[in-house]
């Protein structure tokens, strides 16, 4: 077996480690140490090696650690100053707090006994960093809903979700069933198949508001063809603002010139977009979207007016 990397850090905590294991394991076999703290049996070697020359100062025989492994076994005398655990750090200590924080908030309602021992642990652990309030890890994906998501996924049952979309900028109630979860450009996706328009359809996790269990809506995922989404070809005009258009509609800078062709897949995030760019770009065409762009405009006028 290769030496494993380590870090002097590293090695270090396993040394702090090691003493108190050994004391309340006397003899154990060097084999067993080795493989109980994922070493390999010559770096436990050289573990043991460098605390046979630790101790208290003075550094005598008389302080130093007795150790004794050229027998294959164990032991350990004179680590009296070193027989206790090793305390956490304030960075460990935060880490759990942030961890248990996130635990607590996953546990379902019916698990009120593990909260009540996890929010024991973190008063107890707070106390000892003097923590004066409570540290809150919150998720950008609520546990609960990840949870009757994954329950669906295994049960192969239908969803009933709220969904905010940021094309129209609405809330609506769907019922989904789920295919599979998705990752892409650092976001996790629920791909699954829409009833309400029929067909598949992506959801942003974060943007999942809350998640039920449709038990009376089975859908056989065999009977599911999966269709591809149609895309929308349009053309835009740059008059100011070149920076933000070319982010906003994801234009290189090499192309930037002239009218600019774009795609898209949905009619309402155009709309959207080119009325958050505030006369900066111009539609060109579809006629059709721009239809859409000067009704949606003249709907905003008359209720300034009307204010």
């Amino acid at each position: 077996m290769s030496k494993s990397a380590q870090s002097p850090l590293s090695r270090t905590a396993r040394l702090l480690d090691l003493v108190p294991y050994l004391a309340t394991h006397q003899g154990i076999e060097l084999s067993r140490l080795a493989r109980d703290f994922s070493v390999t049996e010559p770096e436990m070697i050289a573990d043991l090696t460098t605390l046979w020359m630790c101790g208290l100062p003075g550094y005598t025989p008389l302080e130093l650690m007795d150790l004794s492994f050229e027998s294959g076994f164990v032991t350990i005398r004179n680590a009296s100053t070193l027989s206790n655990p090793r305390m956490l750090t304030e960075e460990e200590t935060i880490a759990l707090l942030l961890g248990l924080d996130l635990v607590i908030e996953s546990l379902p309602s019916e698990r009120g006994d593990l909260r009540l021992i996890a929010i024991d642990l973190v008063a107890r652990l707070s106390s000892r960093v003097n923590v004066p309030t409570k540290l809150s890890a919150k998720p950008s994906i609520p546990g609960s809903v990840r949870a009757i998501i994954q329950d669906a996924l295994h049960k192969k049952l239908a969803l009933e979700i709220l969904y905010h979309s940021s094309y129209s900028d609405t809330v609506t109630s769907r019922v989904v069933t789920p295919i599979e979860f998705r990752d892409e450009n650092n976001c996790e996706y629920l791909w699954a198949f829409c009833q309400r328009v029929g067909g598949f359809r992506s959801f942003r996790l974060d943007r999942i508001q809350s998640a039920k269990l449709n038990e009376q809506t089975i859908v056989e995922q065999g009977t599911l063809v999966e269709e591809k989404a149609e895309k929308i070809s349009y053309t835009l005009r740059s008059h100011s603002r070149p920076r933000a258009i070319m982010e906003r509609f994801s234009i290189d800078k090499s192309d930037y010139a002239g009218d600019l062709p774009a795609v898209a897949f949905s009619y309402e995030w155009i709309q959207r977009s080119i009325l958050a760019c505030s006369g900066s770009v111009e539609l060109v065409q579809p006629a059709s979207a721009r239809a859409l762009i000067v009704r949606a405009a003249r709907s905003i006028l008359e209720r300034y007016k009307s204010g």
